[in-house]
């Protein structure tokens, strides 16, 4: 049975920050993944044949992300702003797309002292004073950039303006308007997990799924059920979790495989983690040897894309597509969110990447063959079916709006939460929001650990 000061259920940025922190300040600690690999939600591809990262999980730094430049920074590592023209197809043609302005319009009728109620309901009740074109266009924000079901998710969550302007909604970056600041890490976001990990090498334990963890207040016992081992014992006076909303949820249903259970559930904590869902997200990233709406025919008729950074398909299930640019390289990625993310996830990966080609050969008025005739290589990852995700990110139902907000305070100075979910900074969804909430629970810990000792020396004293 190993003991530590602190023990830190999840390898992503959360946790690995946390561990960071706490192992800076002599606290000995140890980090326990279900994974055999570190990063969490992010995961990046290095494929020699490409002079670009295939992001598969996180690929955006969004706003002013101070959290996230300040490791940058430590580490040596840069951003790309990412710039490109939005564009949508009309009448066959390529044309330019603003469609923040008619999503704004919607979201500034959020009322944020009302009854919270769904997305649904909300434009429902608008009746006649939103156009069909603005509905439209939030409902397809709301689904593709929350990655929420729109009869699901909490309106007061969204008022009044969301935290940061999604990538596929802007046009070019505006300087000084922190929200409108998009970009990727130089590299591949991989190398950010790697810099925090660079401490931790003999504290983290790989393919160490935590299935519970007893605790009364000032001790911990978790239980780790590794593949090739035994059922294995941590005991720590604190333990910070990182596991996704949906792990967390699977556990509290009962046994499940890769479910994690707190014995006893804190009424708080169940509560809150029920106003939570896990957003779906199908993602599908193409490699090309050269798009093929870029060729010199299709341009003829559809119009230049070479400074495309955004394209509106307006297709059924993958409504946008990105390009790598300010890198020209032929690679395109193709997103959808919401309902109809885990509708076509349901039915696999094959499923998933044929339709993201067809969708392609129909949005540009092509041929299905001058596309698969030009593709090199293709990737996904299914968040989905993830049995240590179980989702994308997380979003709020109704009444969810403050769920953040109580996930992040501590229960009797022993159990402390971290990871996107609990983002009280508007982040929510984002590797920054799992950052600062990383830094937020190792600095609880400090404190309520060094409390601790300060009563035992007390009482000693007496």
């Amino acid at each position: 049975m190993e003991r530590v000061d602190v023990a830190v259920v999840g390898a992503g940025v959360a946790g690995l920050m946390a561990a960071r922190e706490l192992r800076r300040g002599g606290l000995q600690v140890i980090v326990l993944e279900a994974r055999d690999r570190i990063g969490g939600r992010i995961l990046t591809v290095h494929d020699p044949r490409l002079p670009v990262p295939v992001e598969l999980g996180a690929e955006f730094v969004h706003g002013a992300a101070p959290a996230t430049h300040r490791v940058l920074a430590e580490a040596g590592l840069t951003t790309i702003d990412v710039a490109g023209k939005q564009w949508q197809m009309r009448r066959g043609r390529l044309a330019p797309a603003d469609t923040w302005p008619a999503i704004d319009r919607i979201l500034r009728r959020i009322d944020p002292g009302a009854p919270d109620r769904s997305f649904d309901s909300f434009l429902a009740g608008l009746g006649n004073r939103a156009s069909a074109g603005d509905r439209r266009a939030a409902v397809e924000f709301v689904q593709g950039y929350h990655a929420a079901d729109t009869s699901e998710i909490g309106v007061r969550s969204l008022a009044p303006l969301p935290p940061r302007i999604p990538p596929a909604l802007t046009t070019e970056a505006q300087p000084g308007d922190s929200p409108m600041q998009l970009a990727r890490v130089y590299g591949g976001y991989d190398q950010l997990p790697r810099w925090l990990a660079a401490e931790l090498q003999a504290e983290i334990r790989l393919q160490s799924p935590v299935a519970e963890i007893a605790w009364r207040r000032g001790h911990v016992q978790l239980t780790v059920r590794p593949d090739t081992r035994g059922t294995e014992r941590v005991v720590a006076r604190a333990a910070i979790v990182t596991a996704p909303a949906g792990v967390l949820g699977a556990g509290a249903a009962g046994p499940a495989p890769d479910g994690l259970r707190l014995e006893p559930d804190p009424p708080r904590i169940r509560r809150a983690r029920g106003l939570v869902a896990m957003g779906a997200v199908a993602r599908v990233v193409c490699w090309f040897r050269e798009l093929p709406w870029s060729t010199r025919q299709a341009e003829r008729r559809l119009g230049s894309t070479a400074r495309a950074g955004f394209l509106h398909l307006g297709t059924p299930t993958f409504g946008i597509c990105w390009t790598a640019y300010p890198v020209r390289w032929p690679v395109a990625v193709a997103w959808s969110g919401g309902p109809r993310a885990a509708a076509i996830s349901s039915r696999g990966l094959r499923a998933v990447e044929s339709t993201a080609v067809d969708e392609f050969a129909a949005a540009f008025g092509l041929p299905r063959r001058a596309v698969t005739s030009r593709l090199e290589g293709i990737w996904m990852h299914d968040w989905q079916h993830d049995a240590h995700s179980r989702g994308a990110y997380s979003y709020a139902r109704v009444g969810g709006a403050g769920a953040a907000r109580i996930l992040s305070r501590p229960v009797e100075a022993t159990l402390f939460f971290a990871g996107e979910a609990t983002d009280t900074g508007g982040h929510t969804g984002t590797v920054e929001g799992a950052l600062a909430s990383g830094l937020r629970a190792a600095l609880q810990v400090r404190r309520a650990l060094g409390a601790a000792s300060r009563h035992g020396r007390g009482a000693a004293a007496g």
